[in-house]
């Protein structure tokens, strides 16, 4: 009796001092929920530094601050900046739950990179000091209080995370995903973004020789030019929110996202005219043109919109959801 008294007191004992942790049988897919479903509420986040070559684990929040600053000046409004910070978490928490189910191997085991081209960018806290400079503290606390009121939400529709598209400035509506990548997504259709037109950087113009614009054109593969450069160009397809949908160079269809790039201009949104020897093309607006305008979460933002009402205009349909 004594002896079965003394080994309770002495497992009573290693009961209250252990951790419980170490009574607790380990979840050995610590990705999963009870319900067999990747959790969408990770604490941390592998980022691929593409110009150091490395790998680095960081805190979600960290990781946010960083996405933050590189993909939205902190001198935007304080409830554009929390907009934003809940697309940042979207698109990582996406990005986690891919790597998981397919993992790519130019990530070399991280779950996103740097690379703003391919993913949304990051800037490490020593790239943020070298950036901002004397509004270091200034800019990071804005960015922190950004992410602290809306890091920890996502974005949702019918019941999965979305794909967090966004732009700097559209051309005054933005586009569907069909038009762009055409892949049909609900929450990514065509809104008016009125704002974006009163953005200094709406319009831009690229002017190039017609020696320059063959050279350029040498990345539209298929292109047959002509020694008569009038003919070059031919027959435009636009969408209603000014994206070309094709245009024919040498002969060929080449969607406005492909001359975007190997033009070098600000958008898919675009007219172009030959004249004297050059073409002038005449861009609107900055980016792709999908999901959420920057410029105009700002605007909406200066006219009394929440994060919340910026973010359910430009993606349609879509819930707002704590990550758990």
């Amino acid at each position: 009796m004594k002896r079965s008294l003394l080994l309770a007191l002495i497992l009573l004992f290693f009961m209250v001092t252990l951790p419980l942790s170490v009574f607790i049988i380990p979840n050995t897919d610590d990705d999963l929920s009870a319900t067999g479903e990747y959790s969408h509420n990770s604490s941390q986040i592998k980022v691929l530094l593409t110009e150091e070559n490395k790998t680095v684990t960081v805190s979600m929040t960290e990781y946010l601050i960083g996405a933050l600053a590189s993909e939205m000046t902190p001198l935007y409004h304080a409830e554009a900046l929390k907009a934003q910070a809940a697309v940042c978490r979207t698109y990582a928490e996406k990005m986690i739950e891919q790597q998981k189910k397919n993992p790519s191997s130019e990530l070399k085991g991280a779950d996103i990179s740097d690379d703003s081209s391919k993913h949304q960018g990051y800037m490490t806290e020593q790239e943020r000091k070298e950036k901002f400079g004397e509004q270091f503290e200034t800019y990071e606390e804005k960015l922190s209080d950004a992410v602290k009121e809306s890091g920890s939400y996502i974005i949702t529709y019918d019941g999965e995370l979305i794909t967090a598209a966004f732009h700097a400035i559209s051309s005054g509506q933005t586009e569907s995903s069909k038009n762009l990548w055409g892949s049909e997504l609900p929450y990514l259709q065509p809104v008016q973004s009125a704002g974006d037109k009163l953005s200094p950087d709406y319009a831009s113009t690229v002017t190039l020789t017609d020696a320059q614009f063959k050279e350029k054109a040498a990345a539209l593969k298929g292109a047959a030019l002509s020694d008569n450069s009038d003919e070059w160009i031919g027959k435009t397809s636009v969408s209603d929110s000014g994206t070309v949908l094709s245009i024919t160079i040498g002969g060929k269809e080449f969607t406005g996202l492909e001359v975007r790039e190997a033009m070098g201009l600000r958008s898919p949104c675009f007219t172009v005219k030959h004249e004297d020897g050059s073409f002038t093309f005449s861009v609107t607006g900055y980016g792709h043109g999908a999901g959420m305008s920057q410029y105009g979460a700002d605007y909406m933002a200066r006219q009394g919109s929440s994060w919340q009402e910026i973010i359910k205009h430009y993606f349609t349909g879509v819930e707002i959801e704590k990550a758990e």
